[in-house]
């Protein structure tokens, strides 16, 4: 979990770039081009909490596992009030090593599905 504003603009910075960097060209639409492009856009809508769901790296069922999870955090949210988030642009950051060192991710584990809560 994140709520540290720094970490979750730092994230947002990281992934942005990333994202523009790794994406086979083509693929990001002009759209998300000029979206990540824009240092202003926060891809958590800034929101205050960051939920990285994650699972050991070579699980089989890590992705569904994941889905399954952030569905039930999606739904217990929605019966507090809360909105979520499933954030796509952040995953493949989340995933490298500067990004599993940013979340403190132990060895072994994968990010699957950031979710961002808030109203």
């Amino acid at each position: 979990m994140v709520q540290d504003k720094a970490l979750l603009a730092r994230i947002s910075r990281e992934a942005k770039v990333h994202m523009l960097r790794t994406s086979p060209a083509g693929l990001v639409s002009h759209h998300f081009q000029e979206l990540l492009s824009d240092p202003n856009f926060d891809i958590f809508y800034a929101a205050p909490v960051l939920v990285v769901i994650s699972a050991a790296a070579e699980s089989p069922w890590a992705v569904e596992d994941c889905a399954l999870a952030a569905e039930n955090l999606m739904l217990a949210a929605r019966a507090l009030g809360l909105g979520t988030c499933w954030i796509g642009f952040a995953q493949a950051w989340l995933g490298t090593p500067e990004g599993k060192a940013a979340l403190k991710m132990p060895a072994g584990y994968r990010p699957v599905a950031p979710t961002i809560v808030g109203h």
